[in-house]
């Protein structure tokens, strides 16, 4: 004979679920993202942690959440999470109650740069109302960066390449680490002195190459942010790659996605500005020309309409006399285009004249100290024992100096 098994009510189910659950794992620390947070009226948050193959639904009860206000918690941020395992035992619910969270260091700079954003958004830093335009045609650019990082050789070598008559200079400034913000703030504030007390500066790129999220913290900091937008040069933002955005980037007046992009928006390419110049000239030479003989055409269908009213010497004087003057005039408009297309010439032969790379081709070499963007022009510019880089129509090399002879 079969003897009954115990039969149990859901309740009493969900309670023994629960006492088993509790007891098996304690108090312990998940770690997540946060998503599909809702905030009830009571104060207490309900939300999901998630991995990439898993999901908890979880609860932090407004008197248990002392440690963390409420702004700290946002979807997406990735948090440690302390508390226990439980059943909401009414709808049998598995279910996480937390009571203390800590974002983990990504998450943590990820809320802290969202709040900063809607911050900085709401005061009206990124309104378009208060970007000026990049300028086209530079003559002096400044820039902010490492002097020993890859986006400073970048950004130089393709400004030469682009419209080498600019001037370029570097204001140094760390780009990663606790005094970085400082360092950036401190070269913006540089920058702006020297182009009101030294040399106008046209443009002032500010940027670094790529890294973790850690290392662009510095480039959303709030004090850097409001320098550049109370800066009065145009600045173009140039922050790690094309998927990095910084606060920096939304409150410049222009965002590059890397810094040889930027060094390409600050500057024209001059064989194209060359070659439009050309094509321009040539053009209003020809659509000139066109009005100037249909004018003429007009006019001479109108002459002979008057034929058997206006005597035969007469006709043919002013037949001459108009011929005189188209002619003159065409002539005075084509002396004027050419003039300006020998003047386009000559533009175009100091712009090829002014190629840093000639006297390279012909066997001379250009020497930089290392980490300086001029020129050497004198040895006692450098000490024994310095680094020198020498570069050459093809190539470059690097050298340390033994001597210095002044000359």
């Amino acid at each position: 004979m079969i003897e009954p098994q115990h039969v149990y009510t859901v309740s009493e189910l969900n309670r023994s679920a629960r006492e088993i659950l509790e007891a098996r794992f304690g108090d312990l620390w998940v770690k997540g993202e946060i998503s599909d947070l809702k905030r009830a009226p009571s104060g207490h948050l309900y939300f999901t942690m998630k991995d990439e193959s898993g999901e908890l639904a979880a609860v932090r009860f407004r008197s248990r959440s002392a440690l963390l206000a409420d702004a700290d918690v946002e979807p997406g941020t990735v948090v440690l999470a302390f508390g226990k395992l439980t059943i909401y035992e009414p709808r049998g619910r598995y279910q996480f109650i937390a009571t203390l969270i800590q974002p983990v260091r990504a998450g943590a700079l990820r809320a802290a740069f969202e709040r900063l954003k809607r911050t900085l958004q709401e005061e009206g830093l990124f309104s378009p109302d208060h970007k000026v335009p990049i300028p086209s045609f530079p003559e002096r650019i400044g820039v902010i960066t490492s002097p020993s990082g890859a986006a400073i050789r970048d950004v130089i070598s393709i400004l030469e390449r682009r419209w080498p008559s600019v001037a370029v200079v570097l204001f140094p400034s760390s780009v990663q680490g606790e005094a970085a913000p400082e360092a950036l703030r401190d070269a913006v504030d540089r920058a702006v002195r020297f182009s009101r007390q030294v040399a106008p500066l046209d443009t002032l790129i500010i940027g670094r190459g790529g890294g973790s999220a850690e290392d662009l913290a510095a480039f959303n900091d709030e004090g850097l942010a409001r320098a550049i937008f109370d800066c009065p040069i145009p600045v173009l933002s140039a922050v790690g790659h094309e998927v990095d955005f910084s606060i920096a980037d939304f409150v410049a007046d222009r965002r590059a996605p890397t810094p040889s992009v930027a060094a390409e928006l600050a500057v024209p390419n001059r064989s194209e500005v060359v070659a439009r110049l050309g094509d321009d000239a040539s053009r209003m030479t020809r659509a000139v020309g066109s009005a100037l003989r249909a004018r003429r055409t007009a006019l001479r269908s109108q002459l002979r309409g008057y034929l058997f009213r206006v005597p035969q010497r007469r006709l043919e004087t002013l037949e001459q006399r108009l011929d005189l003057q188209l002619s003159g005039t065409i002539r005075g408009i084509t002396d004027v285009w050419n003039a300006r297309r020998r003047a386009a010439r000559r533009a175009e032969e100091v712009l090829r004249l002014s190629n840093p790379d000639l006297p390279l081709k012909r066997g001379y070499s250009l020497t930089f100290v290392s980490g300086s963007p001029r020129p050497l022009r004198d040895a006692n510019s450098v000490a024994g024992g310095d680094t020198i880089e020498t570069r050459l129509a093809v190539g470059r090399l690097t050298s340390r100096v033994e001597e210095v002879n002044p000359g």
